[in-house]
C-alpha cells in the first residue's frame, strides 16, 4: 500500500547534468539523450539539478535553461522534477516559479547556505517558496551536504502545508521513516534518499525513490521498486537488491555525482566530467565501479539495448 500522496510514490532518477569536455558548458543534446534513455526504459520520472545533477555548481540562468530544456524535451512523457535549491529564498523562489512555468511536475528543495540556518529560518524559507508556487514540493533533508538536519518533529510540522506533503529522507537513519510516518498519520510520502539502505527504507514505509542506479540498470531497479513497494514481495525485492547493492553502496561511499558521471562513462554513454572542482572517480575506484557494474549485468544490458536499437 502506498501513501495517499501518490505523485511522489514512484521512481525519480537523479540524472547527471551532461557537460562539454571542458566541464564548463552544459551539453543540451547530451541532456536530451540522458532523458531519452530514462523514457525508453520506462522509468517513472527524472530529477534534474538534484545532488547528482550538480545542484550548487551552476548559475541561476544555467539552471533555468537546463530545467526548461528538460521539461520541453520530455513533454509529459514522464514526470520531471527540478532541484531548485539555492542559497537565498528569493533565488529558490525564482527557480521554482520558472520550473512551474516551463512545465515541470514538481520541485525538490534542498536548503543551501553558507551560514548554518536555524530551524525557524529553514521553516520560513520553505513556507515562502511554497506560498509562491502551485507545484508540489519535496522537502529534502540531507545534512551530509547542507550541515542542516531537520528532525522528524520539524518535518511533520512543515508537511502540514498542502504543497509540502513529501520528504526525501537522506540521513541514513531508518528510524526517521517510522517516526515521520507516526507523526504525520501516514499522510506524507517519504522518498528513500540514502541509496544503500533502499531495501530497508521500503520495509520501513518509504514509498518513493530517488536513485542514481537507474542511470545504469533502469529495468532491474524498476523491478526492484515494484516488488518492494507495490507488490510487497520481499523475496523478489531482496533477490534483485542483492545484485544492485554493491553499486548503491559505492554510490553512497564515493558520492552520487562522481559515480553517476563515471558510471555512464564506463558504460559508453559519457556525459563529461562534473564541473570543477569536482572530478570523476580515480583509477582504483573506477575499476571497482566497473567490476560492480559488470557483476550486476549492466554491461550486458547496455549491449542488449544497443542491439535492439539497430
Amino acid at each position: 500500500m502506498v501513501a495517499k500522496h501518490e505523485f511522489w510514490s514512484r521512481v525519480f532518477t537523479f540524472v547527471p547534468t551532461p557537460l562539454e569536455e571542458d566541464g564548463e558548458a552544459i551539453d543540451e543534446d547530451g541532456l536530451r539523450r540522458v532523458l531519452d534513455h530514462q523514457i525508453g526504459n520506462r522509468v517513472d520520472g527524472v530529477c534534474v539539478f538534484g545532488s547528482t545533477g550538480g545542484n550548487g555548481s551552476f548559475s541561476e540562468d544555467e539552471m533555468k535553461r537546463g530545467i526548461e530544456v528538460a521539461a520541453r524535451h520530455v513533454d509529459g512523457r514522464i514526470a520531471v522534477i527540478a532541484g531548485t535549491g539555492a542559497r537565498t529564498t528569493s533565488a529558490c523562489t525564482r527557480l521554482s516559479r520558472h520550473a512551474e512555468a516551463v512545465g515541470c511536475d514538481g520541485v525538490m528543495i534542498l536548503p543551501m547556505t553558507y551560514w548554518p540556518l536555524t530551524l525557524d529560518e529553514v521553516r520560513g524559507h520553505y513556507e515562502r517558496v511554497a506560498d509562491a508556487i502551485g507545484l508540489p514540493i519535496c522537502v529534502y533533508n540531507n545534512p551530509w551536504t547542507t550541515g542542516i538536519d531537520m528532525p522528524p518533529e520539524f518535518l511533520a510540522k512543515l508537511a502540514r502545508h498542502e504543497n509540502m506533503r513529501c520528504v526525501k529522507e537522506s540521513t541514513g537513519d531508518l528510524t526517521r521513516i517510522s517516526q515521520i510516518r507516526a507523526l504525520t498519520g501516514d499522510e506524507v510520502a517519504i522518498v528513500a534518499g540514502w541509496e544503500s539502505t533502499s531495501l530497508q527504507a521500503f520495509s520501513a514505509g518509504a514509498t518513493g525513490w530517488a536513485p542514481v542506479v537507474t542511470n545504469f540498470l533502469p529495468e532491474d531497479a524498476m523491478a526492484f521498486f515494484r516488488a518492494a513497494v507495490y507488490d510487497d514481495d520481499v523475496a523478489t525485492a531482496r533477490a534483485i537488491w542483492d545484485r544492485l547493492f554493491p553499486i548503491c553502496d559505492m554510490i553512497c561511499a564515493k558520492s552520487h555525482i562522481r559515480v553517476g558521471h563515471t558510471g555512464l562513462d564506463i558504460l559508453g554513454r559519457p556525459v563529461g566530467p562534473p564541473r570543477r572542482p569536482l572530478r570523476m572517480l580515480g583509477e582504483d575506484d573506477r575499476e571497482a565501479l566497473r567490476a560492480a557494474l559488470e557483476e550486476a549485468g549492466a554491461m550486458g544490458a547496455e549491449a542488449d539495448a544497443s542491439i535492439a536499437a539497430q
